[in-house]
């Protein structure tokens, strides 16, 4: 995450597990694909700098340290995403008008993914916007055009940022690490189960 939030403030809990259900954003196995996609994509623009969430590397992220690195989670989810060892720490957090979803997301406990979903009380505003686009254009690819909205950098490592905008703007890290390539390699070629063989495997489980 972006220096920028220095200045922020961890929000109370206030919210429950189906909130934070909608907002994983690696509810699938197909969302999972999607994900270790941008890993080794040609269409990665390419940074000299390392790239740097909430001012640590992402190989540095480890779930003992995490308590000391990003303060206590407003919720740990575990999701039924078909994915074994699966789990999700969302920090909520404030600083002035924005508002700051974060999700650090392990597999068997070993860091791969983190987002940080950027908005505020009403839509985000395209100043806003134009802000914290600015901040990463700044830090890793300068020079780039501002008008830019979504972003696919790679670092010296191979780590990967990259962005989406929908209602609300989502800065998203995926890890090039021994987990990432697992997983791209577990799940490369998976095809979605039909209804018909959910229902049968559903079936096989309760008889």
């Amino acid at each position: 995450m972006l220096s920028f939030f220095k200045s922020s403030k961890k929000q109370s809990p206030k919210k429950g597990q189906s909130f934070y259900h909608r907002e994983n954003l690696i509810q699938t196995i197909d969302e999972l694909n999607y994900v270790l996609s941008h890993l080794d994509s040609p269409k990665n623009t390419k940074s000299k700098l390392n790239l740097l969430f909430q001012n640590k590397e992402l190989d540095t992220i480890k779930v003992k340290s995490l308590a000391d690195d990003f303060g206590d989670e407003s919720f740990l989810l575990e999701p039924s995403s078909g994915i074994p060892g699966h789990k999700v720490y969302f920090y909520r957090i404030s600083s002035e008008h924005l508002r700051f979803l974060i999700q650090i997301q392990f597999i068997e406990d070993q860091f791969f993914f983190a987002s940080t979903k950027v908005y505020s009380e009403s839509l985000l505003s395209d100043k806003d916007k134009q802000n914290v686009i600015k901040r990463i254009i700044d830090k890793y690819c300068p020079g780039a055009d501002e008008n830019t909205i979504n972003f696919s950098i790679e670092d010296p490592k191979g780590n990967i940022l990259f962005t989406h905008e929908d209602i609300y703007y989502y800065i998203k890290y995926i890890a090039n690490n021994e987990v990432s390539k697992k997983l791209k390699k577990q799940f490369f070629g998976y095809v979605k189960p039909t209804s018909g063989d959910e229902i049968k495997d559903t079936l096989d489980n309760l008889i």
